[in-house]
């Protein structure tokens, strides 16, 4: 049903979009249509006696209450305990992660005002040039509810879809309850996926559509159902409207699936699966590449250019490995000595290798963490150090072949991603697909310790989840100023671990049961917010141009500024989109975080500077 639900969504925004009809109204009726279609299709099913609707509810609720009591008090205590505070959070927070400001959440806005999903001027290319899937859902949702209560909603379904993936990888591949029960407790406790649950980021999502294809692949080699191939393809499509990560990860288990069929001279279902993929990928993402190609000469835009490895030096392949392992490896020590001897190791490896650990060639300078509490930058330390252990334990286990191929498999998926994409300092997210792969992994291995040991580590694992899930840096459900004020300086002076809270940004916050939206968007800059939204309703102004950064919090400002009938629209854009600027809008007054002359000239209109706040500008015409 989700699938359908993705793929319809897909389809039906760019069916409205060509009829300018992205509405309300519009989006409205397209449901309807839905639901009536759907209602139709029931009635039928219902009346050849092939399904009896009434039962179903009791069905599904036997099912689960078997399923849920099968898995123990413990493990229900950490699913339910996590998916609870991330769901209140999820509800409750306004949007405020940086991407959701700066891209994901500020197109819906553009899309509403013009009424279709074409390309628009913007200073921020990633809005115009990164895959849409995402967003479409979040449009539907603003256009059904008339608000953002929702939004956050789409990443932490994702996560629970990826725990029912995971169980029912663990039953394909011939997993105990004990694997069950370790494999579910480790993919809801990786801290990256506890802080984007609660976001409007698309790394969950994507992530559900890459276990979704990996299961039928397994399932379909198994069982041989067509449903699976169709849901296979379905996966592809959407997996690629959301994230171009998704191709590096399923990579090695479409050439594992590609082998087999050959193998067994599945020519038939090599086709078909080829034919179905292909055409729903390019009705799905085609119109969006073609506006992208347009204006940047590339389908995907130039901006994840500047992630890409040298694949030419083989070098540059084991740093990359090596950096993004050891992204998730640092921790806090007293004076920072193991976070020190750690760095010591991958500069002396970088030694070996003959390359510097800062190659251009080879990513971002490096970072080893310590704690971090960020949706972008926090690390997975036990998760990783759990695969490490299981990798050299992996030829002692024992494990069947099918479970110790989706090992490989997923390892494999892993280097295949470092080949291409260099280290970036917010890497874990974009690691967050590997680690919900390897759920089923360490289920199956680490379910052969002992059920004392197994119970510990799934109480450490649930007991370092905690604090991400309640201590967010962007919106925590406790409050962090009172952590880092009170209780944090008994720890960090006697144990030296030299973190100074002060100096990291957006670190001390209410909790967000007291602060209001616009604190929650905008911190310590939300009262120069509403001076200068003051001034904008004081010359009542209509049309307000964006004059950006790549890097501004858009969104934010159009939650801020809007009003009824009030329009928006970037201008002297500095980049290919100049382009689309629409010729016939003519600003009532421009925000500016580039300019820092009193007078500016647009569109032969003099702009005089009115207001100045901390890296931004409003200008008025006189």
């Amino acid at each position: 049903m989700a699938f359908g639900l993705f793929l319809f969504i897909a389809l039906s925004t760019e069916f409205l979009s060509f009829f300018d009809a992205i509405t309300k109204t519009g989006i409205t009726v397209s449901w309807l249509f839905l639901n009536c279609a759907l209602g139709w299709w029931c009635f039928n099913l219902q009346r050849k006696n092939e399904v009896r609707f009434a039962d179903l509810p009791r069905l599904w609720a036997g099912r689960f209450a078997a399923f849920r009591q099968s898995l123990g008090s413990l493990t229900q205590v950490v699913l339910f305990s996590v998916l609870t505070i991330t769901l209140v959070v999820a509800i409750v927070a306004k949007p405020n992660n940086i991407d959701s400001l700066c891209y994901h959440l500020s197109r819906l806005g553009y899309w509403l005002q013009s009424g279709h999903v074409e390309h628009y001027a913007s200073h921020i290319e990633r809005a115009i040039s990164f895959a849409p899937l995402s967003e479409y859902v979040h449009l539907h949702t603003f256009a059904l509810s008339g608000g953002d209560r929702y939004f956050q909603l789409l990443q932490w379904l994702s996560f629970t879809g990826i725990l029912f993936y995971v169980s029912m990888l663990i039953a394909l591949l011939g997993g105990s309850t004990s694997a069950m029960k370790m494999a579910l407790c480790f993919a809801i406790t990786v801290p990256i996926g506890v802080l984007e649950a609660m976001t409007t980021q698309n790394d969950l999502v994507v992530s559900f559509f890459i276990i979704a294809a990996v299961y039928y692949i397994f399932s379909f080699l198994k069982y041989s159902l067509k449903t699976d191939l169709f849901l296979l393809a379905i996966a592809v499509a959407m997996g690629i409207m959301t994230k171009g990560t998704f191709v590096f990860y399923t990579l090695p288990f479409a050439l594992y699936f590609l082998v087999v069929l050959l193998k067994r001279g599945y020519w038939n279902v090599l086709v078909t699966t080829g034919l179905m993929v292909v055409m729903l990928t390019l009705l799905s993402n085609g119109p969006f590449w073609y506006r992208t190609f347009k204006i940047f000469q590339s389908p995907i835009g130039t901006m994840s250019s500047g992630n890409q490895n040298d694949t030419r030096d083989h070098r540059v392949f084991a740093s990359s490995v090596s950096k993004h392992v050891f992204l998730h490896l640092g921790f806090v020590s007293p004076g920072d000595r193991y976070n020190g001897y750690l760095q010591q190791v991958l500069t002396d490896f970088h030694d070996r290798l003959g390359i510097p650990l800062d190659s251009p060639s080879a990513g971002m300078p490096f970072k080893m963490n310590k704690l971090n509490f960020n949706e972008d930058f926090a690390h997975n330390f036990l998760a990783m150090w759990l695969i490490l252990f299981g990798m050299l334990a992996l030829p002692f286990g024992i494990m069947n072949f099918q479970s110790k191929l989706y090992w490989s498999l997923t390892f494999f998926a892993f280097l295949f991603f470092c080949y291409f994409i260099g280290y970036q300092v917010y890497g874990s997210r974009i690691h967050l697909p590997f680690f919900m792969l390897m759920a089923p992994a360490i289920g199956l291995l680490y379910s052969m310790l002992n059920g004392i040991i197994q119970k510990i580590l799934i109480l450490t694992l649930w007991l370092n989840a905690l604090p991400f899930a309640l201590l967010s840096s962007t919106h925590p459900l406790l409050s962090t100023r009172w952590f880092f004020e009170e209780v944090f300086p008994v720890i960090n002076k006697p144990l030296q671990l030299n973190i100074q809270p002060e100096k990291l940004y957006n670190l001390k916050q209410k909790s967000i049961l007291e602060s209001t939206p616009g604190e929650m968007l905008w911190g310590e800059n939300w009262p120069e917010i509403q001076e200068m939204v003051a001034l904008i309703d004081t010359v009542n102004a209509q049309n307000i141009g964006f004059d950006f950064e790549e890097y501004s919090h858009d969104y934010a400002y159009q939650y801020a500024i809007k009003k009824e009938g009030r329009r928006f629209g970037h201008v002297m854009v500095r980049n290919p989109s100049v382009s689309l600027e629409d010729k016939d809008f003519r600003p009532d007054c421009i925000v500016s975080e580039h300019q820092n002359a009193d007078i500016i000239v647009y569109k032969g209109v003099t702009y005089h500077r009115k207001w100045s706040g901390r890296g931004r500008s409003l200008y008025i015409p006189n």
